[in-house]
């Protein structure tokens, strides 16, 4: 091989070698949380628990891959309140699995993107991006949606094998539908990942439309998530099980159900438009005859930006209502219990950014009639979530 052939190979060898540095991501965070049971709920006392995630993506001409890895320890703040929303969205069994690994194949022509693999439902539908700021669980997916099926849709902690549709055909218009293994894990031993495929389990079937004014150049974003630089944003969504599974009367019932969401950016200010108030509205309804909440209602505040010198920190203040079904609650008085018919919980949250890497939330929770032991007391909680970023 002459000199000027090999200088042209190792030229071309570098020109790869860089451009799968460039097109490829990873990341790394944990998440630790210690809450205090302060007074009320079950009993009184302190929880710590984490979370860590590890994920790597690559992007290719037309594609993308990604693989995310997940671990969680730690004790159940939940266990002390006695709520059935959870308290942290972080809470889980403690397990190390392989949470997402998928493909998807963008196709901008036609402006539709086609995922397949291990994939988190809620990364991309019954999203709130105003409401992610909130530790409780019920504003990350609403608990009438998440509260389904056996074990759940496919959300944290447990994923399932999917395959996933997106059509933009308008700007700000946007379409998805997606079907589902029904059952994620093994009912009898979630630890782990555990993929099975049983056709008597049946197929989650989910579809969202959602119109949003955005921002920024990408019009037609194609790559899996939720655009969050959105000053406006009003989704409809829906879900159904295609296996009947027992009702509160004994029955096979569907399960299904809809959800709709609202949030806008109320205020921006004139220095900086990513500062301002945004506020959310949630609401979601399903079929009583099997689920517990028949319906669910959730609304929040959050500033971003609101005192000097403190641009990237978030103040907010929310509220969260499952309200139990009538059939429900019919066939726990049968068996001599009583619950009440909503649990209610108001939360107040502050988010400190020191750095890219590092940031503090603090947070307060008042639980109104906490319905997983019926007849408990209001439950006040104060918590801390240090995050770290790489």
């Amino acid at each position: 091989m002459s000199s000027l052939s090999f200088l042209g190979s190792a030229a071309f060898a570098q020109e790869i070698k860089a451009e799968l540095i460039n097109n490829l991501n990873a990341s790394l965070t944990y998440t630790a949380d210690i809450f205090a049971n302060v007074s009320g709920g079950l009993d009184t006392g302190v929880r710590y628990f984490d979370n860590i995630d590890a994920e790597v993506g690559f992007n290719a001409p037309g594609f993308s891959f990604f693989l995310y890895g997940l671990g969680n320890q730690g004790g159940s703040i939940s266990e002390l309140a006695g709520d059935i929303q959870t308290i942290s969205n972080i809470e889980t069994e403690n397990s190390w699995r392989i949470y997402e690994a998928w493909i998807d194949k963008q196709i901008p022509d036609i402006k539709t993107s086609l995922l397949l693999g291990l994939y988190d439902l809620n990364s991309e539908f019954d999203v709130v991006n105003t409401s992610q700021l909130f530790l409780n669980s019920s504003h990350g997916i609403g608990p009438d949606f998440s509260s389904s099926g056996i074990t759940g849709p496919s959300i944290f902690p447990l994923t399932s094998l999917a395959a996933r549709l997106k059509v933009i055909p308008l700007k700000g218009l946007t379409f998805k539908a997606a079907i589902l293994d029904a059952v994620p894990s093994d009912p009898a031993n979630t630890i782990g990942t555990k993929v099975k495929l049983r056709s008597s389990e049946g197929y989650l079937f989910a579809s969202e439309i959602s119109l949003t004014k955005m921002n920024g150049p990408n019009h037609y974003p194609l790559e899996r998530g939720v655009n969050e630089d959105t000053p406006f944003r009003f989704v409809i969504g829906g879900w159904y099980y295609s296996e009947k599974r027992a009702g509160w009367s004994g029955n096979p019932e569907s399960d299904h159900g809809v959800y709709a969401i609202l949030e806008a950016k109320i205020y921006s200010e004139k220095s900086d438009v990513q500062q301002g108030l945004a506020a959310f509205f949630r609401t979601g309804f399903t079929n009583r005859d099997i689920n517990r909440f028949n319906s669910y209602w959730g609304a929040g505040l959050s500033y971003t930006g609101l005192f000097t010198y403190r641009d990237s920190d978030q103040i907010g203040l929310a509220y969260s209502m499952p309200v139990n079904s009538d059939e429900f609650l019919k066939a726990a008085e049968r068996n001599g219990e009583i619950y009440s018919d909503s649990e209610q919980i108001v939360e107040l949250t502050y988010l400190y950014t020191l750095s890219e890497i590092v940031s503090f939330q603090f947070d307060t929770q008042y639980v109104l009639n906490p319905n997983l032991a019926p007849g408990i007391n209001d439950a006040l909680l104060i918590g801390l979530r240090t995050s770290f970023s790489f």
